[in-house]
């Protein structure tokens, strides 16, 4: 983890990953993201069909911009 983040941008790295370092990326950036922090990727980039993809809410579906939810406890 880096440190609680409120933004992350990480725009057309992505797609140059396999599949299983895209899903470890993403991880990372949730797990470094603060809740309701942002995160952006790329444009031809999705966070659909991830494990992470229940963690995050679309606030801009045509710039890839993300909210993360809130974590429940318990």
């Amino acid at each position: 983890m880096f440190s609680e983040c409120h933004l992350v941008v990480c725009r057309n790295v992505l797609i140059y990953f396999a599949r299983e370092l895209q899903e470890r990326a993403l991880r990372l950036f949730s797990e470094s993201l603060i809740d309701l922090g942002f995160l952006a990727i790329g444009h031809k980039e999705s966070l659909r069909f991830t494990a992470l993809e229940g963690r995050f809410a679309a606030v801009d579906d045509a710039e890839k911009i993300y909210r993360k939810a809130i974590a429940h406890s318990g």
